[in-house]
């Protein structure tokens, strides 16, 4: 792709109708309204309660867990680019400013379907703490703590809820989610194909970023996916394969190792898939944990799939 395609794709990107909302001001509206309030409150202490709590109880040795070191070979081929952060934490940001277009274009008739959107972020963390309740997971991130946004991240984040990940359940939960909001309510779904677009390009974008600053591991993507698929969510396998085709092939994103890293996710999804047919959804990951070679830290992992 020419250095014009790139600027045109960046372009059709940005003149969309989402992009530009506040997403402070329509997290506070959500929780103004007495129709969300209850699912707003109920989805923020789910996020502290299964999410942050016990991440910080077992950080400080009030209770312990298990944990699980997720590193995989293919992590170290992955160069590490600290300017993606903004883009990894643009993920809470992207679904608020979502469901924010979605109020403003089609009014009282999409607050239903809000209202279950947000209840399916409060269930992917209750379904996601199954494993994290029972087996913590963590990676080998850098210690490189420079800008505000490392800070944060390392002041606040204690990086122990690696497998699944929610970075990826989220975004691209949005992503289909949103899709067919605007395809139920819409006169015209065609006008609407530059958010579609644009939801689509940031679920990836998202994606790439957690590898590309090292908050996750390969590992993590693909349980990240199988939680959505494996779940009544609208997300199906096609989905999943869509977004894994699609990773590391943006313009300024490629990698050497971009086809390697797609093959070996798209492997472990589909055993997760298989381990399925057996087991519950939880169980398939926390099996996997129990079972990864555990190496110190710093060293490489042998792949469990080569």
């Amino acid at each position: 792709m020419d250095l014009l395609s790139s600027l045109k794709e960046i372009q059709a990107v940005q003149k969309n109708r989402i992009e530009g909302k506040n997403a402070l001001f329509y997290a506070l509206l959500f929780l103004s309204k007495k129709k969300t309030r209850s699912t707003g409150f109920k989805f923020a202490y789910t996020i502290w309660s299964h999410f942050f709590a016990p991440q910080l109880m077992t950080q400080y040795k009030l209770r312990r867990r298990p944990v699980a070191w997720v590193d995989h070979p293919l992590d170290k081929k992955i160069p590490f680019k600290p300017h993606h952060v903004s883009i990894y934490l643009s993920f809470t940001s992207l679904w608020l400013k979502s469901i924010g277009f979605i109020y403003r274009e089609f009014g009282k008739q999409s607050l239903n379907e809000v209202i279950k959107f947000v209840e399916a972020l409060t269930s992917l963390y209750l379904e996601s703490a199954k494993v994290f309740l029972q087996i913590q997971s963590t990676t080998n991130r850098p210690r490189y703590i420079g800008g505000f946004y490392f800070q944060v991240i390392h002041l606040f984040d204690p990086h122990l809820h690696c497998i699944p990940s929610l970075h990826v359940e989220i975004v691209c939960l949005n992503y289909t989610f949103m899709t067919n909001i605007i395809d139920k309510f819409a006169k015209n779904p065609a006008e609407y194909q530059r958010e579609k677009d644009y939801l689509w390009r940031q679920a990836v974008l998202i994606t790439d970023s957690i590898l590309l600053i090292k908050q996750h591991s390969v590992n993590c993507v693909a349980a990240g996916l199988f939680t959505l698929t494996s779940n009544n969510y609208p997300f199906v396998e096609k989905d999943a394969c869509q977004i894994i085709d699609a990773l590391f092939t943006g313009p300024g994103n490629t990698l050497p190792v971009g086809e390697e890293i797609r093959a070996y996710i798209h492997k472990l999804y589909q055993h997760f898939l298989e381990e399925h047919r057996s087991k519950t959804n939880a169980k398939v990951l926390v099996d996997f944990l129990h079972t990864y070679p555990q190496t110190k830290q710093d060293n490489p992992r042998d792949p469990v799939f080569s």
